[in-house]
């Protein structure tokens, strides 16, 4: 069994796969674990969805949508972020995944001379930076980092607030079963069909717990729709794609 993720060891994505069996593969974007998965190279991927300060990754709904894999778990991670450096630094740049970046506002408000520089992992930007020898830059990553890297941890819980979790799916090309689920749909563009479609959720029960919009390529200012819900197995009933039917099958804290 491999499971692919973003990132490299010491990640959040590796911190969340944490007691889960078989062989983890860091891979450095999204459409990678997508596309390792699809091509057969790791049997699952765990993507995230959503971030409770930084909102939605919109790349992940966008490959989702657009492919043939499915959604077979949910997993929920706490996020607590440190500041990383070399010892004796002195900060001027702190790198890290944009999300991150995203995630500690209040840091960069209260270190205005500090620059924030994105990369495309946490756990690699704290490589990157003990690699580099420079005592100008830091970075934002998990603190297990700073001992798989070699930095000091300069403060802990830099996050914007104290709860702070990620929500992440594991996708597979074999489709599961489970009491929640998740599905897109567009619809007419003319007045009154989303709500013409609401109500029949409401009516069947079901209870949306995420929606949100992405525009259709190619054609302006037309919609998808992603909606997260319970009772799945009413599913069926729902015109639209099915991306999956899971279970929430762990929650990771640090």
């Amino acid at each position: 069994m491999k499971i692919a993720y973003q990132g490299i060891v010491g990640s959040f994505s590796h911190r969340t796969l944490a007691g889960h069996a078989g062989e983890k593969v860091g891979l450095p974007t999204f459409r990678e674990v997508y596309e390792a998965v699809l091509n057969g190279e790791a049997d699952l991927g765990l993507l995230p969805i959503e971030n409770t300060l930084a909102g939605t990754i919109y790349e992940t709904i966008d490959l989702l949508s657009q492919g043939d894999l499915k959604i077979v778990g949910e997993l929920h991670t706490k996020v607590e972020h440190s500041l990383l450096a070399l010892p004796g630094a002195k900060i001027s740049h702190v790198l890290s995944h944009p999300k991150a970046l995203a995630q500690c506002t209040k840091l960069f408000a209260d270190h205005p001379e500090w620059t924030p520089v994105p990369h495309y992992d946490t756990a690699g930007a704290a490589a990157d930076v003990a690699a580099s020898g420079d005592p100008t830059l830091a970075a934002i990553a998990n603190r297990s980092a700073a001992e798989i890297y070699g930095l000091d941890v300069v403060s802990v819980g830099v996050q914007d607030h104290d709860e702070n979790y990620t929500r992440f799916y594991l996708i597979s090309k074999m489709a599961t079963t489970g009491s929640k689920g998740s599905l897109c749909f567009t619809l007419d563009h003319e007045p009154g069909k989303l709500a013409e479609m609401l109500n029949l959720f409401a009516k069947l029960g079901i209870n949306l717990t995420y929606i949100v919009s992405r525009p259709i390529v190619g054609k302006p200012f037309e919609y998808l729709f992603y909606v997260d819900l319970e009772n799945a197995n009413k599913l069926p009933i729902i015109e639209g794609k099915i991306l999956g039917t899971y279970e929430t099958i762990s929650h990771w804290r640090d």
